[in-house]
């Protein structure tokens, strides 16, 4: 039997729960600055070489 690994959200540092969807959390659970913050941070990281 497979088993898959729980959905986790790097901005919460939560783990979701069985049957929830991360898009949904994101967008319930955080506010548009707190996503754009960390999506351009991890941009930045990979472009420039920044350790995370």
């Amino acid at each position: 039997m497979a088993t898959t690994s729980p959905i986790y959200c790097h901005l919460c540092n939560e783990t979701m729960a069985p049957g929830e969807d991360l898009e949904h959390h994101l967008v319930y659970s955080h506010k548009p600055r707190e996503l754009a913050t960390e999506l351009a941070s991890e941009w930045e990281a990979e472009e420039l070489g920044d350790a995370m």
